[in-house]
C-alpha cells in the first residue's frame, strides 16, 4: 500500500518560482502526466479492473499485518514506566478538575444565593 517516494532537491529557481508550479513549468517545459495503456481486448480491459471489496479487504488485512509485524514494540520495563506516567498525570488531572469545579460550585452559589 504504500510507496517509496524520493525527496526533491529544490533548487534556486524552484524557491522562486510561485506556489504549485514545479521546476518543468519555471523553465518552460512542459511534464504530461504518464499515458495509460491502450486495452486492445474485453479480456484484458477485465484483468485491469479493481478487485472487489472482499478482496480489498483481504488485501488490508495482508497489508496491516505486514505493517504490525515491522512496528518495534516497547519492552515491560519501557510500558511500566509509561503506564506510570500516564496514571500520574490522569491523577494530577482528576485533583486539579475537582478544584476548579469546587470554586465554580461555591462562586454560582454566591452570585445566585
Amino acid at each position: 500500500m504504500t510507496k517509496h517516494r524520493k525527496k526533491l532537491d529544490l533548487s534556486k529557481s524552484e524557491s522562486t518560482a510561485a506556489p504549485g508550479t514545479d521546476k518543468a513549468q519555471t523553465q518552460g517545459t512542459a511534464v504530461a502526466p504518464p499515458a495509460q495503456p491502450k486495452l486492445k481486448s474485453k479480456k484484458e480491459k477485465e484483468e485491469v479492473k479493481e478487485p472487489g471489496a472482499v478482496k480489498r479487504l483481504f488485501i488490508f488485512f495482508k497489508d496491516a499485518k505486514r505493517e504490525l509485524s515491522r512496528v518495534t514494540w516497547p519492552g515491560r520495563k519501557e510500558t511500566v514506566k509509561s503506564t506510570g506516567v500516564l496514571l500520574v498525570l490522569v491523577a494530577l488531572s482528576a485533583v486539579y478538575l475537582a478544584l476548579v469545579d469546587g470554586i465554580l460550585t461555591r462562586l454560582l452559589k454566591f452570585i445566585v444565593g
